[in-house]
């Protein structure tokens, strides 16, 4: 059972996803939520975001002395400059502790006292700091198995390295992210949310705390695109999005669950069904006045007059895709009543 409060104008909502899409988004959802960085931190999108400072040799330098400098276990590889000019290596633990091995056990005798440029790779995958994380991913797993998950050095002032392993995770991330994220507003998509509110409805189940979802719908946004241009409507969506998070209730979340419309996630404490309409009321009221006024970038003389609606489940139970589907249907009843289109 749903009890709803709505002053609402918009379309009819999308159907429930077929289960096995839900599933397969349920786990590319955990997949970003444990691979997104924490602290406040974004993706790192180039190499020189996640390159490390790292050390240069000499090619002279005796084997036996490198192998002292990679005692330091933040050493992962140096980078080897040609004495005579010309060229650059670079030489990995890995790498190094294979050759000091050799083949038959007797690596570090025979290399102690050789040059560094013995064990050095002289054709190293080198990226520009500015080289894009899928392209330097790519290249690197287009290597050779020996050097496959070698480091890749990055140029600058200085040389930096970055770690096979940090950039396919970056990659991953960035993957992840872009399947449950929006990328005009950067908030989580519809599945995204609709994931969220599942994980609300979950942990109410049993007790007497409600889940809250509050609707948010542009009126003619078609006709704003229309009127100023699909730039400044994009304008319009990223600006109310960016108000959005910034007006949150300490615990809610939002997203972008349509084209125009804007979805917010929240948990009521145990209360009695009085309490609990008046507090779900309340979040809608306090988002609504304030998106009420214009975001920075954007003017006035454009920006758009909204619609909402607030449903909460019972105390102890609800159902995500019961309180979307009420919600979302209310929108539309209200849209027809108000003589909207649909």
């Amino acid at each position: 059972m749903i009890s709803a409060r709505t002053v609402a104008d918009g379309g009819p909502g999308r159907g429930p996803p077929a289960a096995i899409l839900r599933a397969v988004h349920d786990d590319i959802a955990r997949m970003a939520q444990h691979l997104a960085p924490r602290g406040g931190e974004r993706l790192a999108g180039t190499a020189g975001e996640l390159a490390r400072p790292v050390l240069a040799v000499g090619s002279s330098m005796p084997v036996g002395e490198l192998e002292v400098v990679f005692r330091s276990p933040d050493v992962g590889c140096v980078v080897v400059e040609d004495d005579a000019g010309g060229r650059t290596g670079i030489i990995t633990r890995a790498g190094l502790a294979a050759a000091l091995t050799g083949r038959l056990g007797y690596g570090r005798a025979v290399l102690e006292r050789r040059p560094a440029a013995t064990v050095t790779d002289w054709a190293p995958l080198v990226v520009d700091p500015a080289t894009r994380v899928p392209d330097v991913a790519t290249r690197a797993m287009a290597r050779s198995g020996e050097h496959r998950y070698d480091d890749v050095l990055v140029t600058g002032r200085t040389w930096a390295a970055a770690g096979t392993a940090d950039i396919m995770r970056s990659l991953v991330a960035a993957l992840a992210e872009r399947a449950t994220h929006d990328p005009l507003t950067g908030l989580p998509s519809r599945q995204a949310t609709r994931h969220a509110l599942a994980r609300r409805c979950e942990l109410v189940r049993g007790s007497g705390t409600r889940v809250v979802v509050v609707l948010f719908d542009v009126r003619a946004m078609a006709a704003l695109n229309a009127r100023h241009g699909q730039e400044v409507g994009d304008l319009v969506l990223s600006g109310l999005a960016s108000r959005i998070v910034e007006l949150l209730p300490r615990g809610c979340e939002a997203g972008r669950v349509e084209g125009d419309r804007f979805a917010v996630l929240a948990t009521l404490p145990s209360l009695d069904d009085l309490h609990a309409a008046a507090s779900a009321e309340m979040v809608r009221q306090h988002l609504l006045s304030g998106l009420a006024t214009p975001a920075v970038h954007a003017g006035r003389q454009v920006w758009p007059a909204l619609h909402s609606a607030v449903v909460w489940s019972v105390a102890g139970s609800a159902d995500p895709d019961e309180l979307l589907g009420t919600a979302e249907a209310r929108l539309a009843q209200d849209a027809v009543r108000a003589g909207m289109p649909a």
